[in-house]
């Protein structure tokens, strides 16, 4: 915008419109500054061991810290606060910090160590994920809590625009070109990647929590239930209802379920609960 408005200012050529340009550009840049200031005070750089934690260039020692929250949603500061998972450390002096989920690839092992070191005063040592036999999860007995894809909202938009686009493109009065027929196959496969992403749905059995996709039906995430700490069901934006699996050593995973109407979801909370399973509903 500022070298669209230089040109048109040496040209003498400036339209009244054009001059509000500048505005909109510092406008631009300062949104920008602010965005990265932001990062920084919310993903600090976090350092801890025994005595002290660390968050960019203040210290912290372990003993001060008054309450820890593990686990829930806290408030992500930018232009307006908007919740996400974290952990929340306060301090004696009233102080508090967050530790942002998806701001760091290693959360969980951060939690791990203060609930360790801080909560349980033990000695930290770095928790390994329990390999599942494929075999037994195969053989369990599943209640399934799944939605109709013809009839969502999801699979209506994933199937009807592919659909009207191949209904158009057969019908049509021009032959079908090469590079027609690229276009058409290379938008669907990434329209049916992007629905499906948002199309997964559960198994819950005696033993196993597990993860299953529409339209992937070879994929399968299988959890041991005695090690699932929470389930919350959350939406984020304009994404539909998820499901969030964390599990007792702080690793967490998000699944999108555009498909299941919100009586599923609630019997599938009931019926999580019979495990002793802590249900945190914050969108039903």
């Amino acid at each position: 915008m500022l070298f669209i408005y230089n040109k048109e200012l040496d040209k003498g050529n400036l339209k009244p419109k054009a001059q509000l340009m500048p505005i909109f550009s510092i406008a631009c840049y300062a949104f920008a500054g602010y965005s990265l200031y932001r990062y920084i005070k919310n993903a600090p750089t976090i350092k801890l061991d025994k005595d002290f934690i660390y968050f960019n260039s203040q210290t912290y020692s372990i003993t001060d810290i008054e309450k820890i929250e593990l686990t829930g949603k806290q408030p992500f500061k930018y232009a307006i606060n908007f919740p996400m998972e974290a952990a929340a450390l306060t301090f004696n002096s009233g102080e508090t910090k967050y530790i942002f989920d998806d701001m760091y690839s290693n959360s969980w092992e951060i939690k791990s160590f203060l609930k360790q070191v801080v909560i349980d005063k033990k000695d930290f040592f770095e928790p390994t994920e329990n390999a599942i036999d494929i075999s037994s999860v195969n053989s369990d007995y599943y209640e399934t809590y799944k939605g109709t894809v013809i009839t969502s909202l999801r699979g209506i938009s994933l199937w009807g625009l592919i659909g009207f686009f191949a209904f158009i493109m057969l019908n049509g009065k021009k032959p079908i070109t090469l590079n027609v027929s690229i276009f058409f196959f290379g938008y669907s496969a990434f329209w049916l990647l992007l629905h499906s992403y948002l199309m997964n749905y559960f198994q819950v059995s005696d033993n196993y929590f597990v993860v299953r996709n529409h339209n992937f039906f070879w994929t399968k995430k299988a959890y041991h239930i005695s090690q699932i700490k929470e389930v919350v069901f959350e939406t984020q934006g304009k994404m539909p209802n998820c499901l969030r699996v964390i599990t007792k050593d702080f690793r967490n995973k998000l699944y999108p379920a555009g498909t299941l109407r919100d009586k599923t979801w609630l019997d599938l909370k009931d019926k999580l609960e019979t495990y002793k399973i802590k249900v945190r509903n914050e969108c039903i």
